[in-house]
């Protein structure tokens, strides 16, 4: 039999209301008293039912983190600074996963109509106006990364700066045949991808150079194999195929499939052929060359959605903004 808060007042000598103060660390229970409860907590191995307690709140106590789907480097990148400050906090949330698997609409709906959390940070999804407008009318925050949402608070990196950087990398190396790899969740390239393209373009219009059409590809799941599979049709398609620079806006995992499938088919980087990836994974410093990167500080954004997340439950009627982040470009030995 489940051990109750019961079991536990009984051994501590104290009554149910004393434990659930103790456990909640209200202010009138003595230090003394906190040490008896949690003696009996632990000589009895005692966990509250915080299903049965939300029910009674109408609170979850858990934040929702939902993106397209958790196989990326990026959105692992960002739960990493979540879980960080999870653990630095006093107030305790837990998280929810949720992949929408590019139908994020019915996802999001889902969340809220079920009270399945508090509050939901969301990854490169973007609700539509009529489902932000629930979340509000339902007093359940929405912090959106990388991507927009009305009457919500975001974090974005600066996008389009950043592929300027990556352009003029690739440009300052006397590359003449650019190429640009977006990623597209549901053929949708999103806000992030839509910036990059614009700052690459106009890197290369302020350079006097056109943009070919043809050097513009795009790629879904952002595995690996999918670079590698890009540049094999790159290759493929004969020499006017093959560029002499690559900006993987994709990503860095894409970049470094691209620089494999190059180098199984004799193509030098950075001799042949310059790559600039994004993000900075920890495994872009780790391949041969070291991939030259675009900076976007995920752990920080993970954090910061954290914070902001948990500041938006205390104050809901707090202001909504959207927070900025530089990007950085780091170079190594791919260009």
């Amino acid at each position: 039999m489940a051990v109750t808060i019961h079991d536990v007042a009984r051994l501590a000598g104290v009554s149910h209301t004393t434990v659930s103060w103790a456990i909640h660390g209200h202010p009138g229970i003595t230090e003394a008293t906190k040490a008896r409860v949690f003696k009996a907590i632990e000589e009895l191995d005692y966990h509250p039912n915080y299903l049965a307690r939300s029910l009674v709140k109408g609170r979850t106590n858990t934040i929702a983190v939902v993106a397209s789907f958790f196989s990326s480097p990026f959105e692992m990148e960002v739960l990493k600074g979540i879980e960080q400050r999870i653990h630095e906090e006093e107030i305790r949330y837990g998280i929810n996963l949720f992949s929408t698997m590019n139908d994020s609409e019915r996802v999001l709906r889902e969340i809220v109509n079920g009270k399945r959390a508090d509050a939901a940070i969301l990854l490169s999804v973007s609700p539509s106006a009529e489902t932000a407008a629930l979340y509000r009318a339902n007093g359940m925050p929405l912090i959106v990364i990388d991507e927009e949402a009305q009457g919500s608070k975001t974090i974005q990196l600066n996008n389009r700066r950043g592929s300027r950087l990556a352009a003029e990398c690739l440009l300052a190396r006397g590359r003449k045949r650019l190429a640009l790899v977006l990623g597209t969740s549901g053929g949708n390239p999103g806000l992030s991808q839509a910036e990059r393209r614009r700052g690459f373009e106009e890197a290369l219009a302020e350079a006097g150079r056109a943009v070919d059409p043809s050097m513009i590809h795009f790629i879904e799941d952002y595995y690996f194999e999918e670079g590698q599979t890009l540049f094999a049709r790159m290759a493929e398609s004969g020499p006017e195929g093959i560029p002499d620079g690559i900006f993987c806006a994709a990503g860095d995992m894409i970049a470094m499939g691209i620089m494999l499938e190059a180098r199984n088919r004799g193509i030098r980087v950075p001799e042949d052929l310059s790559i600039v990836g994004y993000d900075d994974i920890p495994s872009s410093a780790l391949v041969s060359p070291p991939l030259t990167t675009v900076r976007q500080p995920l752990m920080r954004i993970g954090r910061r959605a954290w914070e902001e997340t948990v500041k938006a439950l205390g104050n809901p009627d707090g202001d909504d903004c959207t927070i900025i982040y530089e990007p950085q470009l780091i170079e190594r030995g791919s260009v």
